[in-house]
């Protein structure tokens, strides 16, 4: 009599977890519109795209910090090298579209590889389409997708050193290193498959191998960065000039907080659970893999600029043991009648409904020309600032203008708290109104408690520019004391549509 019963049950929370991840990838979709836009999918985008331009032009990544824009590249060679090749292969009209297709690339990497792991690991028909759909569940992904990070290069990269150890090619231990040590010139942050490949083959006491390992990986790594450093002399100080950073524990545990919240995190617990760890050397190394990059990530994530990407990696490492925790619960479906409908309720209540009320949310972005109608309003904008002296704390805009004096207002504040930066050459252009107008963002931002734009340089805005009309999500400002019927460039904005500045705007930029 049972035995329907649990195949229903069986039936309804595969079909309850499938629709997750079927769902979850409408804001993928979502996302993927972005791929046209000339505005940023992310904030920074617009800061590192400079970089990258300029490293086309200049063949030099790590700029003359006495020039403007003033603040040091803070990535690493890789990541800049890698986002300047679809500009120096084809001419984009919109710059974004490039390296965003590049970035696209190495998500659709991460998730090859990652079903590649979960073959090895389940022999079984049909396991793998599990590891194919279960990165797609993980929420906080998609938004990030189009972004201009090295996140998702480096991932790939160590999930490749992962699966060649997982294998049996005769160099998979020198390559597994090689690459290894390219995940960390991507972001000197990726050390995990590093430490988990080494501390692996050194618990099995294959000795000669972890030489090998520890070998290849020094010179794929810290070799690569030594040579860099002979052809760019500033990169090892503008990459640390971050150190020793803004602490922010709290920031951090908020992020973890989302982090144990996700889908896959919960599922590879119940994995994690029913590993037999003496059977399986496989099984083993995915685990050490898994717990160093959350130890990794709970480490570097605790200074105030890090957010969630920088659990990625933990998230991906999660799939593996998630796939079986799959497996498991349904197995104890099979064996426990009563489980099956409290196993489907707490799925759909926890991440089914959230699932679907945001998908439903999006539904009317897919019918909207959001894309066109914010294209529009960059190239109305361009065209209004042609010929102007702009100083802009909004990222985007500053990348309208041949040579902006900042690029990057968050990273000033943040080098401001730290002591290691002069405002200077920012606030007295400022004070002695140089620029024909400044923009802002229409309200005040912040992250992790420090500011978005530092308050000193607000301050000196404040003294000498007056809010004027607000535009694409800025806020215009213009020397005080102006008339207005004598700037052109006001009549400019205002013909595109740049609307008087409200009392509320004129206090919260």
């Amino acid at each position: 009599m049972l035995q329907p019963f649990k195949r229903m049950s069986r039936f309804t929370i595969a079909t309850i977890l499938i629709l997750i991840c079927l769902i979850s990838t409408l804001e993928f979709v979502v996302q993927g519109l972005s791929l046209f836009r000339l505005d940023e999918a992310g904030y920074g985008d617009s800061y590192i795209l400079y970089d990258v331009l300029q490293f086309q032009k200049t063949g030099r990544i790590y700029r003359n910090l006495a020039e403007p824009p003033f603040l040091p590249a803070q990535y690493s060679p890789l990541v800049y090298a890698l986002y300047s090749l679809p500009g120096r292969v084809a001419s984009w009209d919109n710059p974004f579209v490039g390296p965003r297709l590049l970035a696209i690339a190495t998500f659709i990497a991460c998730i090859c590889v990652m079903t590649s792991i979960v073959r090895v690991l389940f022999r079984s028909r049909l396991v793998w389409v599990w590891g194919l759909l279960l990165p797609f569940s993980i929420g906080p992904i998609p938004v990030w997708i189009l972004m201009l990070r090295g996140d998702f290069a480096g991932l790939a990269l160590s999930l490749l050193a992962v699966r060649l150890l997982l294998s049996d090619l005769r160099w998979a231990v020198p390559l597994s290193a090689v690459c290894a040590g390219l995940a960390v010139q991507v972001k000197f942050t990726f050390v995990a498959a590093a430490l988990a490949g080494a501390g692996w083959l050194l618990v099995q006491g294959r000795w000669r191998e972890v030489v090998r390992f520890v070998g290849f990986f020094a010179v794929s790594s810290l070799g690569l960065y030594l040579l860099y450093s002979l052809r760019e002399p500033g990169m090892m100080s503008q990459m640390l000039a971050l150190s020793p950073g803004i602490r922010n524990v709290a920031g951090n545990v908020a992020i973890m907080k989302k982090v144990a919240g996700e889908l896959v995190i919960l599922l590879s617990l119940v994995g994690l659970a029913s590993v037999e760890w003496h059977a399986s050397a496989r099984e083993t190394l995915l685990a050490l893999y898994l717990a160093t990059t959350f130890v990794v990530a709970a480490v570097t994530a605790v200074h105030a600029g890090a957010d969630i990407n920088y659990y990625w990696e933990t998230f991906f490492a999660a799939v593996p043991f998630a796939v079986l925790g799959v497996l498991r619960l349904l197995e104890l479906v099979e064996r426990h009648a009563a489980l099956g409908p409290a196993l489907a309720v707490f799925l759909f209540i926890h991440s089914l409904v959230p699932v679907a009320m945001s998908a439903e949310e999006r539904i009317p972005t897919l019918k909207h020309g959001w894309v066109d109608a914010g294209n529009d309003e960059m190239r109305k904008l361009s065209h209004a600032l042609a010929g102007s002296r702009v100083f802009s704390s909004f990222p985007r805009l500053a990348l309208l203008t041949p040579n902006p004096p900042l690029m990057e207002p968050f990273l000033l504040s943040y080098l401001h708290r730290l002591g290691k930066v002069d405002l200077r050459i920012f606030t007295d252009p400022l004070l002695r109104r140089e620029y024909d107008v400044v923009i802002t963002y229409a309200s005040a931002g912040s992250w992790r408690n420090v500011k978005q734009l530092d308050p000193e340089l607000r301050s000196a805005i404040e003294s000498s520019y007056k809010p004027y009309c607000t535009f694409h999500r800025g806020l215009f400002h213009f020397p005080d004391g102006e008339d207005p019927s004598t700037s052109i460039l006001k009549e400019r904005l205002t013909e595109i549509g740049c609307s008087p500045a409200s009392d509320e705007a004129k206090k919260n930029w």
